[in-house]
């Protein structure tokens, strides 16, 4: 099945891959940052908010917001900063474009991740995911699944 809102979610997958292929010795800094941030409810509704705002607007679509994807965080930033449907989204949901991609790159790696743990299929989670992060997302994977699912077009 393809969501309607497949083109985003698959530009910030790429953007996901990328700081995750980028593992070579030290953590790149889109991968540190993304680590680093710390997830919570209101931030992710706020994410949800712009997220499906962003994706079914043609406006924002023909800027780009739904383009091959972007390789790092300042080129996804400098997209969305490019986009005044998407800013006027973002501001209405009141989260910045870059804290925008941070919270939907980690919701969908750090979600899938302890998914993948909960099922048996990995046994430590990742560098890539903080340990508070962790410990938020297996406290509230309910909450936390169902706003992704409506990222990706499910109710």
């Amino acid at each position: 099945m393809i969501f309607p809102r497949a083109s985003l979610l698959l530009e910030t997958i790429l953007v996901a891959a990328a700081c995750a292929a980028a593992q070579s010795g030290s953590a790149p800094p889109d991968q540190k940052e993304i680590r680093d941030y710390r997830l919570n409810m209101d931030v992710i509704d706020r994410c949800v908010q712009a997220f499906k705002a962003i994706s079914t607007d043609p406006a924002a679509k023909k800027c780009g917001t739904n383009g091959a994807g972007a390789a790092t965080l300042d080129e996804s930033e400098k997209r969305l900063n490019a986009c005044p449907a998407a800013m006027a989204h973002l501001k209405d949901a009141g989260i910045k474009p870059r804290e925008f991609m941070i919270v939907t790159v980690a919701l969908i790696t750090d979600v899938t991740a302890v998914g993948m743990k909960r099922n048996g299929t990995i046994k430590k989670y990742p560098d890539s995911l903080s340990p508070e992060n962790a410990a938020f997302i297996e406290q509230n994977f309910t909450q936390v699944q169902a706003r992704m699912n409506a990222m990706s077009g499910g109710k």
